[in-house]
């Protein structure tokens, strides 16, 4: 079964999804009507624990260059929970209007990746992030990489 072009390697990162990592990310791409290319969900079932992994590759915008599209990975490890609801009345389905919005509750980061019903306004808790997105994850860490261009 072929479901496409794998996710181009890495050509930069990963860096860590830190404060300082997350400025960084926000700094080089301009997310605005960006479009998520690929969610990729890794997780074992079993007696062990079992732990999920998500990938998420975005074509953004490079801010100093030209806003020229270039592919951004996020990758989010120990994830807990998410949202992915493609049903939505508004956008297609995987376009962002905002950039990501990372928060942290009780240990864990959240990233939202249709941030703009908060407008200027942030969470108070995790509840409140997972209510109305459309595209909401929960893990314990993440990272994010410059990808190479997409061969296809």
């Amino acid at each position: 079964m072929d479901l496409g072009a794998p996710v181009p390697p890495r050509r930069l990162g990963p860096f860590a999804l830190t404060d300082d990592g997350i400025a960084a990310l926000l700094a080089r791409y301009e997310f605005h009507d960006s479009g998520i290319r690929r969610v990729i969900v890794d997780q074992d079932f079993g007696p062990s624990p079992q732990r999920r992994a998500v990938r998420l590759v975005i074509d953004a915008w490079v801010v100093d260059e030209a806003l020229r599209w270039e592919p951004v990975c996020l990758d989010l490890v120990d994830v807990r929970r998410f949202r992915i609801d493609e049903s939505g009345a508004g956008a297609p389905a995987g376009v962002l209007f905002d950039p990501p919005q990372f928060t942290r509750f009780d240990g864990l980061m959240q990233v939202d990746l249709c941030a703009e019903r908060f407008g200027s306004l942030r969470p108070s808790n995790g509840r409140e992030v997972f209510e109305d997105s459309e595209w909401v994850f929960e893990a314990v860490e993440g990272t994010w990489s410059v990808l190479e261009a997409w061969s296809v």
